[in-house]
């Protein structure tokens, strides 16, 4: 007699004790309810027991990944820019953000011609003379001969990257004239408006 004989036995023993147990012949003491309870808890751990030891001998394969993916990276918008940027340093910033000076500068230029309805040279003269902002700082990283007070200069001094600093009040500053000139913009039809209706 083999494993599976005995098991098959023994799981007749217990459905027949179970039948006979709802058949109301229980063993004498327990009742039916507790009997039933018992057999499906017996016959719950022999099949348990039954799949457990079968499952001892199978062999297990594992499934081998690859590496795993490697992301594409994808460029910033202005990433180039802040490589320049931080490839200067120094007050006057010469070693390597001439390029970034003159993106700057050329935004600045275009903004002025817009805002203004200025021709190039007359922006280009606005910008070398330093008027065209309140702020002395963005107007010397352009090319004016603006004076920076004292305080302020200690003060980008002491943060240490001052070129990279100089260059954000510049692009402020250009941000600020574009403002300026998008709220005129959308002012001049309201304005326009209500001189015909006056």
């Amino acid at each position: 007699m083999n494993a599976s004989d005995l098991t098959a036995a023994a799981g007749g023993v217990f459905v027949l004790g179970g039948l006979a147990g709802l058949a109301g012949y229980a063993v004498p003491g327990l009742s039916a309810t507790s009997l039933f309870v018992t057999f499906v808890g017996l016959i719950a751990g022999v099949q348990g027991l039954r799949y457990a030891l079968r499952r001892r001998n199978v062999t297990v394969f594992e499934t081998e990944t690859g590496d795993t993916e490697r992301r594409y990276r994808v460029p910033v918008p202005g990433e180039d820019a802040d490589r320049k940027l931080s490839a200067s340093g120094g007050w006057r910033g010469t070693r390597g953000s001439s390029g970034v000076r003159e993106r700057i500068r050329d935004a600045a230029v275009r903004t002025l011609v817009l805002r203004d309805n200025c021709t190039e040279a007359e922006a280009e003269a606005r910008i070398d003379e330093g008027s065209w902002t309140d702020d002395p700082v963005a107007a010397r990283y352009l090319g004016a001969d603006a004076s920076v007070p004292l305080r302020t200069r200690l003060r980008l001094a002491v943060r240490g990257d001052v070129s990279t600093v100089r260059a954000t009040r510049a692009v402020a500053a250009v941000e600020r004239l574009r403002d300026e000139s998008d709220r005129r913009q959308s002012e001049a039809p309201r304005r326009a408006r209500d001189g015909r209706e006056a």
